[in-house]
């Protein structure tokens, strides 16, 4: 049977595992991963995993439900590894041309001002649009604890990060939150950014995500701000957090760039995902590499607040691989990954748009711990795909298509 059309169309939510009769799944091409993709392809899923991928015409499927979905493509969900739902009220409200700093000031006032209800009606209304944008797995940070209870009823599936910032005590915070894993989401802990957060509560956040193998998020190498207090030129960003009620007199800073800082913490690894790296190093690149710490990128966002762009073409020349943000609706316009790989098509003309659909898909998963279920449309992951409406020529000219297809 034929499906009614749309841009973005999911099969199956990431969050749906109920059994059911084997059904094949066809379209004018299936992109397995970013480097494997076929034409006329079938997708054979059966309880909520995929069992087979194959060509139409290499087999029949006599006794099975189909579903021709048409010419466009069947391809994995796209994974959005850092965002803010809980800032989406926020939407058009602050300066980008301001600086870093008032940026920063006016989000807390106006965070304050929304009031919670207010902020959580905006983040339920972000959070159900991401499956239109093809969003099946999410790393959602959240500092007041807002958007728990919409990512559990929404049945979104990837990672709710409770961040920590300031300098409480850890042993009076940390065990106040609820960490774990179900099937298909998890729930962490991030610390907010090296500058923010004193050291001995990121320590203890990492270690505690550590222990229950999850993944533990923080923004890093993000403002000047940042690079300068830790460098030992404390200033104005000293004076902010100490306004903030945020003691940093005892904290180990000086002559370190900030992933040299959290180097020096232990709090780096292949269980930390790194969040936006504007101001790096040649040694910062191979710290990460070498510490097999993950990744993740949000380039509109960056170019909104800080007037620069992360140096993509120097991290995966040293085989980095990076994941895809889009931050908040308060320093960007959507929360599409559709929208951010346009993005970096358009500001990154030399990169293989294969590398950016694998931002997208493969490295996203491996970033939020999912790659054993989702990422590819390998046999055996889960049948959560979508289906992207595009009429084209060639896998050329397909994954030219899928990268530069705005929603």
């Amino acid at each position: 049977m034929n499906q009614g059309s749309s841009k973005v169309r999911f099969i199956n939510p990431p969050g749906d595992m109920s059994p059911g009769a084997t059904t094949v799944h066809r379209a004018g091409w299936v992109i397995i991963t970013p480097c494997q993709v076929i034409e006329n392809g079938c997708v054979e899923v059966e309880n909520g995993l995929i069992k087979d991928v194959y060509r139409a015409s290499t087999r029949k499927n006599g006794g099975q439900n189909i579903i021709d979905h048409g010419p466009g493509v069947l391809m994995p969900a796209l994974v959005n590894a850092h965002l803010h739902l809980e800032l989406s009220a926020l939407k058009n409200a602050l300066s980008f041309d301001k600086g870093f700093a008032v940026w920063v000031q006016q989000l807390l006032e106006k965070r304050e001002a929304a009031g919670d209800a207010v902020l959580v009606s905006a983040a339920q209304s972000a959070a159900k649009q991401l499956a239109d944008q093809g969003v099946g797995y999410i790393g959602e940070i959240s500092t007041l604890g807002l958007t728990r209870t919409i990512v559990q009823s929404l049945n979104l599936s990837g990672v709710w990060f409770q961040e920590f910032l300031g300098s409480d005590r850890p042993d009076t915070i940390i065990g106040k939150t609820r960490i774990g894993k179900t099937n298909s989401l998890s729930f962490s802990l991030a610390g907010h950014a090296p500058h923010t957060t004193d050291p001995l509560l990121l320590q203890a956040a990492k270690n505690e995500t550590a222990t229950r193998n999850l993944p533990f998020s923080i923004h890093l190498a993000e403002s000047d701000a940042e690079s300068q207090f830790l460098s030992g030129q404390k200033g104005q960003w000293t004076d902010f957090l100490m306004s903030r009620g945020i003691d940093t007199s005892s904290w180990p800073i000086g002559s370190k760039s900030p992933v040299q800082y959290l180097e020096g913490l232990g709090v780096l690894g292949s269980s930390t995902l790194a969040v936006h790296l504007l101001n790096i190093e040649p040694r910062d690149l191979d710290i990460l590499v070498g510490t097999q710490t993950q990744i993740c990128l949000c380039p509109r966002s960056n170019l909104n607040l800080h007037r620069r762009l992360p140096d993509i073409g120097k991290m995966l020349e040293k085989k980095l691989a990076p994941a895809l943000g889009s931050d908040s609706l308060a320093s960007c316009d959507s929360l599409s990954i559709f929208d951010e790989m346009t993005f970096i098509r358009g500001k990154y003309p030399n990169i293989d748009p294969a590398q950016v659909l694998s931002m997208a898909t493969t490295n996203g998963a491996r970033a939020l711990g999912f790659d054993h279920l989702a990422g590819t449309l390998d046999k055996g992951k889960k049948s959560a795909f979508i289906y992207v409406d595009l009429n084209v020529r060639n896998k050329t000219d397909l994954i030219e298509r899928v990268t530069t297809h705005e929603t």
